[in-house]
């Protein structure tokens, strides 16, 4: 008869007569499986015990970092100044949110993933640190330069390369941030 085992390390429920050798989500080992309750939450109780700061402070810089080059690119399209000053705005709340899902990720790796030594933590602590680098360069370099985008020269390509970047940051977080959460989809549908 097959049990539900729950990882008490990051949540990964496995289906088997025994819990597996290690789990194939966070890697920790079975001494940190527990039978998994078959015990129905209501929708706010579920909200309230699964409630993830890191989650939702994570998700500004992924939104509003695409938005911005939306923003950009409508402004090379159409010249209106009110697209190229949003994206500076866009910008300054992406650097201001930055510590917050840094410090979260990092409480949230200490706390449900034991502090898994993984390369995947070390990655997406690293393109943080690198989203936050880029970020404050090109709000350093718009504020210095209101006129940026229209005068040209290196710190237009400066500034457009700090953007290229963010944008490649967002992305590779996101991808490392759904292999840690939906990596067991593909294992438990097979």
């Amino acid at each position: 008869m097959l049990r539900r085992w729950k990882c008490t390390v990051c949540g990964y429920i496995h289906e088997g007569e025994e819990p597996p050798e290690n789990c194939p989500v966070c890697g920790a080992d079975r001494s940190k499986f527990v039978p998994a309750e078959s015990e129905e939450m209501n929708l706010l109780h579920d909200l309230i015990a699964n409630f993830h700061p890191h989650s939702v402070a994570a998700h500004f810089p992924s939104g509003l970092v695409p938005t911005s080059a939306l923003f950009l690119l409508l402004y090379f399209g159409t010249g209106h100044y009110g697209l190229e000053l949003a994206v500076f705005w866009l910008l300054l709340v992406v650097v201001a949110v930055i510590p917050v899902s840094l410090g979260s990720g990092i409480y949230a790796w200490q706390k449900h993933f034991d502090g898994q030594r993984a390369s995947i933590f070390f990655k997406k602590i690293g393109l943080a640190l690198t989203l936050l680098w880029l970020g404050l360069v090109a709000v350093i370099l718009r504020y210095g330069h209101p006129e940026l985008l229209i005068t040209g020269g290196w710190r237009t390509w400066l500034y457009l390369f700090c953007l290229g970047g963010m944008l490649g940051c967002v992305m590779l977080l996101g991808h490392y941030g759904s292999k840690l959460v939906f990596q067991w989809h593909g294992q438990h549908r097979a």
